[in-house]
């Protein structure tokens, strides 16, 4: 059994707790209370784990991995996931943002399939007018037979009115009103197929509409220089150093997680704490277990302070913009990457052997340096001589 360790990835090992009650008392373990009802069936962290994932809630089987593992393996889980990201933007960067693009109206494209006018089958006027002189004789007939029915006196009356109305009508236009609508009626049938030009650059609309796009821009310009004096001008250089000793440091602490490297990744993570590399140095900072590094006294980290780090460092990345995962397919990602860490199969041993740190390949500085290992490569092979 001691030379055969395929067991070992059958088994969540690196578990800190077997029971989610465990967690919960312990780590502070935030369960919601579906999450206690589920426990009461899966009482064991192991059981509990693999039920979250049977579901496929990541998020959820993440954030129990964050409280439930091993610090030191915790915190090696939480750089991979980072690197994995780093990784993926490689490939595909975010599309980076200008401040002149805040408020500015984005082009509206037309389709090519939209733009080709809709074929109209030529219309028949003359049948068209003739039907609608149809319309317009029985409309009359219906409404002679309803005034029919009106009692003669009330009918007397209201043709009285309608006549006076009518009479001040023709005054204004010529004709009575129902003459006019049926006019109007024949001259949209015979107008039917011809072509309307309208003169839209030239309209009080266009005009009306351009000058307040005008008023917008300039409001928008003013609103943009306002925003650029106010914001402080980022160092590219010093940030990419900051992330690389946050990179760097990080996996120094994993490597050997003694009071200078903790040290090193609280400094290194206060500067940056918004960033991914920089969150990731505090967590590992908080899985030490004292906050006082060097102080006469032991400063005991709060139970679940990493955890929440992790959970909050988790979330950064899952939102982070560019690459080709989303938010759910990442965290499937991460919680496949915390299993292998879980059970053992993913560690940094191979990593230190070869000298090679995970974020060599996305960072622009090797951590270990061709000196370095020709160096260690050296003293080998003087003991082994």
């Amino acid at each position: 059994m001691s030379d055969k360790l395929d067991w070992m990835n059958k088994h969540l090992v690196l578990l800190q707790y077997p029971t989610v009650k465990e967690a919960v008392e312990k780590e502070n373990y935030p369960a919601s209370t579906d999450q206690l009802e589920l426990a009461e069936h899966f009482p064991d962290s192991e059981d509990f784990l693999l039920e979250l994932e049977r579901q496929h809630e990541y998020k959820d089987a993440c954030c129990f991995l964050a409280y439930n593992m091993h610090k030191r393996a915790a915190v090696w889980w939480a750089y991979l996931c980072v690197v994995d990201l780093l990784k993926e933007l490689k490939k595909k960067p975010a599309k980076k943002r200008d401040i002149e693009d805040i408020g500015k109206p984005k082009p509206f494209n037309i389709p090519d399939w939209a733009k080709d006018k809709p074929v109209v089958p030529p219309a028949d006027v003359k049948k068209n007018l003739a039907e609608f002189d149809e319309f317009v004789k029985k409309a009359w007939s219906d409404h002679d037979a309803r005034m029919a029915k009106i009692d003669p006196e009330v009918r007397k009356i209201a043709e009285q009115g309608i006549e006076i109305f009518m009479n001040e009508f023709r005054k204004v236009h010529g004709k009575d009103l129902f003459e006019l609508v049926a006019e109007s009626g024949r001259k949209i049938i015979r107008d039917q197929g011809n072509e309307f030009v309208v003169n839209v650059e030239n309209s009080p609309i266009t005009k009306a509409t351009d000058e307040v796009k005008a008023q917008i821009e300039k409001s928008r310009q003013e609103t943009i220089k306002t925003v650029k004096a106010a914001l402080p001008k980022v160092d590219i250089k010093a940030k990419k150093k900051m992330k690389l000793d946050a990179l760097n440091s990080t996996y120094s602490y994993i490597v050997s997680p003694d009071e200078d490297n903790a040290n090193n990744c609280l400094t290194i993570g206060n500067k940056g704490p918004d960033m991914p590399e920089g969150l990731l140095a505090l967590c590992a900072f908080w899985s030490f277990g004292d906050l006082a590094p060097k102080g006469k006294n032991v400063v005991k980290t709060p139970a679940g302070l990493m955890a929440n780090g992790i959970n909050s460092l988790l979330l950064m990345l899952s939102l982070a913009e560019g690459g080709e995962r989303k938010l759910p397919e990442r965290y499937e990602n991460y919680y496949k990457i915390g299993y292998d860490v879980a059970i053992g199969k993913s560690n940094w041993s191979k990593s230190v052997e070869d000298h090679i740190a995970p974020h060599d390949e996305v960072a622009e500085i090797k951590y270990y340096s061709e000196t370095e290992k020709k160096v260690e490569k050296d003293l080998i092979n003087r003991f082994k001589g």
